[in-house]
């Protein structure tokens, strides 16, 4: 039995590899860039000589990023520095004058309720940064969208039991295990949440990039961080963009 239980573990592992180094080779068949490449010779420029965002929905050149309507949607939108960073495991997010971006997707959240013509309620709400090996794009960018509906009810029977410290859920998401925790106020707007997973990760002697990092938020208001990491044994890339609904059935 122990000998077929570590043979499924080794062909599981193999499978995910694979599939990871699929999604690599297609991103290199297309254009890993395109987002960057959209920002840096479109919205920016655009912004710079003409006054208008365009193909952007906004480009704000004094806080550094722009905000773009993802056309895998209809309710989805990206918030993206104007600056080159990677990704989740760039060390440019660490760095003491940099902006807060998951403060700044969540102030344009706005947009989603516009578009649906409706107010959308901030806990039907999310942000998602995908890890290093769950994205398709190497610019860094923060999904904004609805949670899907059954990971809605999933987080609000799991937030009660939440703290300000990182706790596993003994639940699994959409069958890949995920950790939580509470956000105080300075965590939120003093530091920000890559610096808290940052700290988390270095506990373990871990790459932030490994993880995938999410912000929701409680009925009530409280601001809840999510992260799972990449783990071949089961079956996660880290692309935590796999809690969100981009047709928005939570707000219909």
């Amino acid at each position: 039995m122990k000998r077929n239980t570590i043979l499924i573990f080794t062909v599981s592992a193999i499978i995910l590899l694979a599939a990871a180094t699929a999604i690599g080779w297609k991103v290199g068949r297309g254009n890993s860039n395109a987002l960057w490449e959209i920002v840096s010779e479109q919205c920016v420029p655009n912004q710079q000589h003409n006054g208008k965002p365009a193909p952007c929905l906004e480009v704000n050149l004094a806080e550094g990023y722009v905000l773009f309507d993802d056309r895998n949607g209809p309710y989805h939108d990206l918030l993206l520095p104007i600056d080159k960073i990677s990704g989740i495991e760039s060390p440019e997010l660490l760095q003491q004058n940099r902006p807060n971006f998951f403060m700044q997707a969540w102030d344009r959240r706005g947009h989603l309720s516009r578009e649906a013509g409706k107010p959308i309620k901030d806990d039907y709400l999310s942000l998602a940064i995908n890890s290093r090996y769950g994205r398709t794009q190497n610019q860094l960018h923060i999904h904004i969208a609805c949670l899907r509906p059954e990971i809605y009810q999933t987080l609000n029977q799991q937030f009660p039991t939440l703290s300000a410290d990182w706790k596993t859920l003994p639940v699994k998401i959409n069958g890949h295990i995920y950790l939580a925790k509470t956000l105080t106020a300075n965590e939120l707007t003093q530091s920000d949440p890559f610096k808290t997973l940052d700290r988390y990760a270095q506990q373990r002697d871990e790459s932030i990039g490994k993880y995938g990092l999410a912000m929701v938020s409680t009925p009530a208001g409280e601001k809840v961080l999510l992260a799972s990491s990449l783990d071949v044994f089961n079956m996660s890339l880290g692309s935590v963009e796999e809690i969100q609904d981009f047709s928005c059935a939570l707000a219909k």
